[in-house]
């Protein structure tokens, strides 16, 4: 994608870091500033002041294209992400493309998914999002996306190709994500009190309940860090596995359990999802390295999904409410 192609429209990368890594975050700094307009980085690290990260932009191949906004303490990808696409939206950009620190898209990831948006737009309308194919560099496993299938009781998994390069999906992870500014008005931001995890899905399915697309975008490529390790797995055959510390894992239950009382979300999706959350306490249970602990986390992660207990695990949840979700 060329900055200087006059049609193109304005893009503002939204980075979410905390305590980010100059190995990863470098890379992925100069690959946005390369494909898009800005760089937006919403950090969450706690402390007054995050010298290394400013040191980083300052080395980037185009500091005067960052722009930085600072908490001071961590208060979740959710209330960054808002932050970043609020001030994004201020600044005019048509589109948000969402980051997490840890990924790295393809020379041609942007270019590839606003083609796939336009392409999408004119033969379909309605489009609330498009996402890459993404690799996990832990496992080395390229995934599919989730697709609903005629005919088929639950969803299923399918693959973009060479003949149909833009496939309908359920939902779509967060890095590499691109949102019209316009949808955001229409579907509203991201869903504070989940802090982390599930927050790509239950966005995404609440777009999908005001009869918008996700779109997987087979061209567009993206490298990203599932989970903290990787661990083989016996689950009707050997396979790798993305392991979570307790506190992860702690979020993606609990916040599983309230999606599964939304009932803007179709039950299929979530008896289909709940056999997966099986297999992830049966990874951590049985293959992880901190077998008890996690078990303990998982359990309180249930059972604080079903009471609603959402927010910041074990400490004071922000009040902060963004403009957008007051209308939603």
């Amino acid at each position: 994608m060329s900055l200087t192609t006059a049609t193109m429209p304005t893009i503002s990368s939204i980075v979410v870091t905390y305590h980010p890594k100059a190995e990863e975050f470098a890379p992925l700094l100069d690959a946005l500033l390369q494909q898009t307009h800005r760089v937006i980085v919403v950090d969450n690290t706690p402390g007054e002041a995050n010298p290394a990260l400013g040191a980083l932009l300052q080395q980037s191949i185009s500091p005067e294209r960052c722009q930085t906004i600072r908490f001071g303490e961590n208060l979740g990808i959710a209330t960054a992400l808002n932050t970043g696409c609020e001030q994004a939206m201020s600044a005019g950009s048509d589109f948000v493309l969402l980051s997490d620190q840890d990924s790295l898209p393809a020379p041609n990831m942007v270019a590839e998914l606003v083609k796939g948006y336009y392409a999408c737009e004119q033969n379909t309308g309605d489009i609330a999002a498009v996402g890459p194919c993404y690799t996990d560099m832990h496992t080395e496993l390229t995934y599919p996306f989730q697709v609903q299938k005629p005919g088929n009781l639950f969803y299923s998994h399918g693959w973009p190709t060479e003949d149909t390069p833009y496939i309908e999906a359920l939902s779509l992870i967060t890095s590499g994500t691109l949102i019209p500014a316009a949808i955001l008005q229409k579907v509203g931001l991201m869903r504070e009190d989940f802090f982390i995890d599930h927050v790509d899905t239950e966005w995404g399915m609440r777009a999908r309940h005001l009869g918008l697309k996700l779109i997987g975008c087979g061209p567009a490529r993206m490298y990203q860090r599932m989970g903290e390790n990787a661990v083989r797995v016996w689950y009707f055959g050997w396979r790798n596995e993305s392991l979570y510390s307790p506190t992860r894992l702690y979020y993606r239950l609990r916040n599983f359990v309230a999606l599964l009382k939304d009932p803007r979300i179709d039950w299929r999706w979530k008896v289909r999802s709940s056999w997966y959350s099986l297999g992830l306490v049966y990874t951590h249970a049985v293959y992880g390295n901190r077998r008890w602990k996690l078990i303990l986390h998982a359990s309180q992660g249930i059972i604080e999904g079903t009471t609603a207990n959402l927010g910041k695990k074990s400490e004071v949840k922000s009040t902060k409410t963004s403009s957008l979700e007051k209308n939603h």
